[in-house]
């Protein structure tokens, strides 16, 4: 969608976020604009690192907070996701939109980091503020 300079981008994607390369795309998206300037962004996102929670994504300007919303159900549980990877959306001024979601699919796990599984994923370099409420007992 489109409205003079402003554009609305939508990002969806199943796989979780790698944190380095998530960190490495936020940096070059909301520190040095890269695919125009992202005024807002919202919705639900997945850190491989952190794989029984899913984080809501709430960002304004150059401040983004991922904080835990639920600890997911572990399989069998019978309970059903709040979220399967990313479902994202995105506002700003002359955005490139094509841009700013090859950017993000270069931040979610490769097919063989999938296969890795979360036990792997777990020991990945995470420098995401800590979430105390997402441990599970």
């Amino acid at each position: 969608m489109q409205s003079g300079g402003v554009r609305v981008c939508r990002f969806e994607q199943p796989r979780p976020f790698h944190p380095r390369r998530l960190q490495a795309v936020l940096e070059a998206a909301l520190g040095r604009d890269c695919w125009g300037r992202i005024v807002r962004s919202a919705g639900f996102a997945k850190l491989a690192s952190r794989p029984y929670v899913t984080a809501h994504w709430d960002q304004a300007g150059t401040l983004l907070t991922l904080a835990p919303l639920t600890a997911d159900p572990l399989p069998g549980d019978g309970a059903e996701l709040l979220a399967l990877g990313q479902d994202l959306a995105f506002i700003g001024i002359d955005l490139d939109e094509a841009g700013l979601c090859a950017a993000l699919e270069s931040a979610v796990l490769t097919d063989a980091e999938l296969l890795d599984g979360p036990m792997a994923w777990l020991q990945y370099v995470d420098e995401f503020p800590a979430w105390d409420s997402a441990r599970r007992g």
